[in-house]
């Protein structure tokens, strides 16, 4: 009589176990969000470098604008000057000065939130007093004058950049 074989034992017919398929996704999520962040945090821009960029841009146009002044009325050139400060403050601390009034900006109590202390007050008194300007010209001020004063400025705000805005 042929051997009798024992029962096979039935772990040899099972297949082996699989990693559920919920895994991999969670994996593939995981993976995705890791690469994303790498990605956002090599390709985001340097707020700092973005400043400066800002920056020499106000101050081309001034520089420009210093060129064109003899030419331009003291409102027009007020104006500009004007524009390009606040540009700037739009531009490099998200201040809603450009969008505003001289009288809505000097009343908003959280306005330039983000300059240093020592930079709010004399953007203020210069941007009342090309306001002034433009709208008073009996009072008209030397261009190149509030040019070099506009310029000081900008320098100033930029010495005075507070840690956290950086």
């Amino acid at each position: 009589m042929p051997d009798i074989h024992d029962i096979t034992a039935p772990r040899e017919f099972l297949p082996e176990p699989t990693t559920p398929w919920w895994i991999w996704a969670v994996v593939g999520l995981c993976a995705a969000l890791v690469i994303g962040l790498v990605i956002w945090f090599l390709c985001r821009p340097n707020t700092a470098k973005q400043r400066a960029t800002l920056l020499d841009k106000a101050r081309a146009d001034l520089n420009q604008l210093k060129e064109d002044a003899p030419k331009l009325a003291p409102q027009i050139t007020a104006t500009r000057i004007s524009l390009i400060i606040r540009r700037y403050l739009e531009a490099a601390f998200q201040d809603p000065a450009l969008f505003e009034t001289n009288e809505e900006f000097t009343l908003r109590q959280r306005a330039l939130e983000k300059l240093h202390p020592d930079s709010r007050e004399p953007v203020t008194n210069h941007l009342t007093r090309l306001s002034q300007l433009k709208y008073t010209p009996a009072n008209s001020s030397e261009p190149a004058t509030l040019i070099d004063e506009a310029q000081e400025l900008l320098a100033n705000i930029e010495i005075n950049v507070s840690p956290e805005t950086t």
